[in-house]
């Protein structure tokens, strides 16, 4: 093997540019397939674009994180990887030898990566309101609609046991890989009693949520149910389903939503050629990636986690309007602003569908906003924002979900009756659910206590004490 001498742009900190060259060389890319190849240099173009132009971050922070050589994948391709960063266009290029990707960042939509001869300059035109088009600014507004805390204590809250706790949640496990945690944020009461974040992350930085990203789609699915512009029980505007008739006509919103479509997919992200990188990484329009995938079973056979599954929804969602503009706009208007969630970003593929499966981002404070609503029925100030029922029904066990999914949430209820198997946190409230995203994000929700944790960061290789913080902050507040 040969090594292969990395670039970067002259904006990459030069700490940065020590670590990527002191990586082992591994695999050349005459070594290295293709695929894979053209799905890590579109990852790491995404990654660094949307860290760099929705979070506010650098690309040092990125390489020393998300792009840490701790797992195969990130070993075989530092050496190759080079970066083009051109602030004034909003671009970041990634390069492993002669394979290249592109992203693009557009005003509130977030970045977008630029298809095989797709037009930057197009999607980079593309735009959606800003929250401070539809609401005062934050600042000057009381939690939780805006930032402005109160400064009495919260009481019967033992605030020594509770900062104790978030404090051991940034100690990172010895002799283990860095957990990266980045914001925890404890809501109790409707009311924010601690937080605490990493030195480079501000209170206002919108962080990714990835998976989380689903709940948010069903929260916004849920307003435009409300509104009565989508029904839950109509046939799927699906418009290669509609005359199938092999089986893809039969399936519904609550067949997505479960997870449970029957469609064959694989949610692999260890090889190139899955299902999911390939969705994600290697094509323009997610949405049509799943509604092409063959049935493989009946609807309501089986439970099989699919982010694809999510990015239907999402297309799903898009037609419920007249126009992209208005569909783009719909997250900010009719959900952000009700909640107050004033740096939430959810980023589209270059078709325009929101990649509503992985790509939504926001603060730790407005992640716990989602999480306030959750815990609250879906009603805001008194107001129901999504339907009787719809928020009951997320938390309902599904068959073959094991107990532990209802729909586009995750629970932890008992899987099997009296059975060996067990509940993730069998010492902890029975009715709390969860969102759940890569590289260890968490919004925890428990209802009876009124209580929201969220904790985000870039932990790869787990060990963040997710059970550990919940019950000592369970513990702190009383429950």
């Amino acid at each position: 093997m040969r090594a292969v001498t990395a670039a970067v742009s002259p904006l990459l900190p030069a700490s940065a540019l020590a670590a990527l060259l002191s990586a082992p060389p591994l695999a050349a890319q005459d070594q290295t397939p293709r695929a894979l190849l053209e799905a890590a240099a579109a990852y790491c173009a995404k990654v660094a674009a949307s860290a760099r132009f929705v979070s506010g971050r650098t690309l040092d922070s990125v390489l020393a994180q998300e792009l840490a050589p701790t797992r195969p994948l990130e070993r075989l391709i530092r050496p190759l990887l080079r970066f083009q960063v051109d602030e004034e266009n909003r671009t970041v290029t990634a390069s492993l030898g002669t394979v290249t990707a592109t992203a693009v960042a557009t005003k509130n939509l977030g970045c977008v990566l630029v298809p095989a001869g797709g037009d930057a300059a197009a999607l980079r035109a593309r735009a959606a309101p800003g929250l401070a088009d539809v609401r005062p600014d934050p600042t000057t507004v009381d939690w939780p609609r805006g930032e402005r805390l109160p400064k009495e204590p919260a009481e019967g809250v033992d605030q020594r046991a509770l900062q104790a706790a978030l404090a051991r949640a940034f100690v990172d496990p010895p002799g283990k890989p860095p957990i990266h945690t980045r914001a925890i944020v404890v809501v109790h009461r409707g009311r924010l009693v601690a937080e605490r974040y990493a030195e480079d992350v501000r209170p206002d930085m919108p962080l990714p949520g990835w998976s989380m990203s689903k709940t948010l789609l069903h929260a916004l699915l849920g307003v435009r149910v409300q509104q009565g512009k989508l029904d839950p029980k109509a046939p799927l505007p699906v418009p290669a389903w509609r005359a199938a008739n092999d089986g893809h006509e039969k399936i519904t919103l609550g067949d997505l939503l479960a997870m449970r479509s029957g469609l064959a997919w694989r949610e692999d992200y260890d090889d190139a050629d899955s299902d999911a990188l390939r969705m994600l990484f290697r094509t323009g329009d997610s949405a049509a990636v799943y509604a092409a995938m063959p049935v493989a079973e009946p609807p309501g056979t089986r439970f099989v986690y699919s982010s694809g599954a999510s990015n239907l929804l999402a297309f799903v969602l898009r037609r419920s309007f007249a126009d992209d503009r208005e569909a783009w706009a719909f997250p900010r208007t009719q959900l952000f602003a009700p909640l107050g969630m004033h740096t939430a970003v959810l980023e589209a593929d270059a078709s325009g569908t929101f990649v509503a499966s992985s790509f939504g981002f926001a603060s730790a404070r407005d992640w716990a906003r989602l999480g306030m609503l959750y815990c609250d029925d879906g009603v805001v100030d008194g107001q129901r924002l999504l339907p009787e029922g719809w928020v009951a029904a997320a938390r309902t066990p599904h068959p073959n979900g094991d107990g532990r999914y209802g729909l586009h949430l995750w629970l932890d209820r008992d899987p099997d009756g009296d059975g060996p198997q067990q509940r993730e946190w069998p010492d902890l409230p029975a009715d709390a659910f969860h969102m759940d995203g890569h590289e260890g994000q968490f919004v925890v929700v428990f209802p009876t206590q009124q209580l929201v944790v969220v904790r985000l960061g870039c932990s790869k290789h787990g060990g963040i004490g997710l059970h550990a913080l919940l019950r000592s902050v369970l513990t702190a507040v009383g429950g």
